[in-house]
């Protein structure tokens, strides 16, 4: 018998607070993806999952932290093939392009919703255990928050 996986990300940076909770009961059922964000002052737009934990809180949200979106199957984001909105197959995305897959959260001052996904793995080789969430604004410009 496999345990259920379930993992939080705890958010509390620039003003925004809340959390992603991802929960898997086995390598072969859906993972499910609560985010519950507050304070957001419209200036979110996307949320990902990067390659690596924070490792210093140092330019903590910088690509030389975090590294990129986590993309174990090397998906070109500026193919014309790669999906620009929510609607297409999960696989169709990089597993840690979270807002691509399920909806842009700009505009909004807050966030409680919950999603299925079937690539968002918590056990095995491309699992997102371990690995940090970030948050762009509106114009993809500044990281808002990693965690």
């Amino acid at each position: 018998m496999v345990n259920m996986k379930q993992v939080r990300a705890d958010v509390n940076m620039n003003g925004i607070k809340g959390y992603f909770s991802f929960r898997q009961a086995s390598p072969f059922d859906l993972t499910e993806l609560s985010v519950n964000l507050t304070n957001l002052q419209s200036k979110v737009a996307s949320y990902h999952v990067h390659d690596f934990p924070v490792r210093s809180l140092t330019n903590r949200c910088s690509n030389d932290n975090i590294g990129d979106h986590w993309n174990p199957f090397s998906l070109n984001r500026s193919s014309s093939t790669y999906p620009k909105v929510p609607g297409s197959t999960h696989d169709m995305y990089e597993v840690g392009d979270l807002s691509a897959k399920h909806g842009s959260i700009a505009g909004r001052n807050m966030v409680d919703m919950t999603f299925t996904d079937f690539n968002l793995p918590l056990f095995g080789k491309n699992s997102i255990v371990g690995r940090s969430v970030c948050n762009y604004n509106i114009l993809r410009s500044i990281k808002l928050f990693c965690t």
